[in-house]
């Protein structure tokens, strides 16, 4: 074996994927981490460190473009694994499977870099090498004209006074719609003065289908399917486990993320809750118990609005919320009773929801599911993120966790 296939045998053993979510691809997401958690692969936090990109769900025309700019950003050797939204188990780990065989190819690895060279030339690919090292892949440029050179791809800094009236440079730096533990096709486009968010506005990139995965059991039973009160409190408890990974992700809790992620999976795969609540015990009381989390995340992003009492107090307060909720819905995944009446027709047919009333006060996790609630978390997020410092507003969005399955339409924007 020479050095090349060595090196490209070890590519493939440590493949470093970087998952990319798509509205409405929620399911083959959670399928998609199940498999890579299980295959013990790390993964990365920005193209240049990924070694595989994992696109899960159907982007529309908008974010296609935003993750092909983030492919672009992947350095050799590399593969792109397209999973549509409705990919199952099985097709998501033969999809997997072929990446890795790719990935160990030789000649395919040295076909493409030079196919990518000469469509490139030498100009192209020092441009592309510097975006890697200075931004997040996939960032919409959110409309902004720039007439000169944009180093990273980065707007040129403009001048203009701060919140203490002094002049500073003013950069465009926007957020999303591809990063690591980011609400699928969510941009955020900020102004910066140093580091804190000056302006926001928020815009919305679609995907194919319709899934809304999270508020699945709830849709079900009002379609007229009997859903028992344990299978909705199972699919709580998972949705809860997942947000929590996610934030303690964007935190930089390594362990506290992948634990939380082998609860959401064990959770979706039907184990018992008695089985279940120790090990959550466990993991609740570590994080809960933890000085460092506890600093890092009291005062950053506090929420004092009446219409939004569920996204109350600041992101500490709402991780120990959420925590009490993962622990309640664990505690009644064993209920058998129906989740509305005894399972007959009840409510408007193919999912769509327009009253509430008749879930009889049961709601999914983010709220009554009639009301879409996370739209109305993105519509404050410009509020939130103005006068946030940038590395702290990943954790205000980690916190909040907007389900943009919700949303029904892409491309509104919502402005500070």
């Amino acid at each position: 074996m020479g050095l090349s296939e060595w090196l490209l045998a070890r590519a493939a053993d440590s493949p470093r994927p970087m998952v990319v979510s798509v509205p409405h691809g929620t399911r083959v997401r959670l399928l998609a981490e199940a498999a890579i958690l299980e295959r013990g692969w790390r993964g990365a936090q920005s193209p240049v460190h990924a070694g595989m990109l994992v696109v899960c769900g159907t982007p529309d025309h908008s974010l296609t473009e935003a993750v092909d700019r983030v492919w672009g950003q992947v350095p050799g050797p590399r593969v792109r694994v397209d999973l549509p939204h409705d990919a199952s188990e099985e097709r998501v780990a033969e999809a997997l499977d072929r990446g890795i065989a790719h990935l160990a190819d030789g000649r395919a690895q040295r076909a493409e870099a030079s196919e990518r060279t000469e469509a490139r030339g030498p100009a192209q690919e020092h441009h592309d090498h510097g975006d890697g090292h200075h931004g997040d892949g996939g960032q919409d440029d959110g409309g902004h004209e720039h007439h000169m050179g944009a180093p990273g791809g980065l707007a040129m800094a403009e001048r203009g006074p701060d919140r203490d009236g002094l002049t500073l440079d003013r950069l465009h730096v926007p957020l999303g719609p591809v990063l690591p533990y980011w609400p699928a096709g969510l941009v955020v486009d900020t102004v910066t003065q140093g580091d804190v968010i000056q302006e926001a506005s928020v815009r919305f990139l679609g995907g194919a289908g319709w899934e809304r995965f999270w508020d699945e059991p709830w849709l079900a039973a009002l379609d007229g399917r009997r859903v028992t009160r344990g299978e909705a409190a199972r699919r709580r408890a998972a949705s809860h486990l997942d947000g929590l990974g996610r934030l303690l992700a964007v935190a930089g809790w390594e362990w506290a993320a992948v634990e939380a992620t082998r609860l959401r999976d064990r959770a979706l795969r039907g184990e018992p809750g008695g089985t279940l609540a120790p090990a959550y015990a466990r993991f609740a009381r570590r994080v809960e118990g933890s000085r460092v989390l506890r600093w890092m995340l009291r005062g950053v992003g506090p929420v004092d609005i009446p219409d939004l009492p569920w996204a109350a107090g600041d992101v500490w307060a709402r991780l120990r919320r959420r925590l009490g909720e993962t622990r309640a819905a664990l505690g009644e995944m064993d209920d058998d009773r129906a989740l509305i009446g005894d399972g007959g027709p009840c409510g408007p047919a193919d999912g769509e929801l327009d009253d509430d009333r008749a879930l009889g006060g049961d709601e999914g996790p983010r709220g009554p599911v009639a009301g879409r609630r996370s739209r109305a978390l993105i519509e404050v997020l410009p509020a939130l993120l103005t006068g946030c410092e940038l590395a702290a507003a990943r954790l205000v969005v980690a916190s909040l966790d907007p389900d943009t399955d919700q949303l029904r339409s892409a491309g509104e924007v919502v402005h500070a």
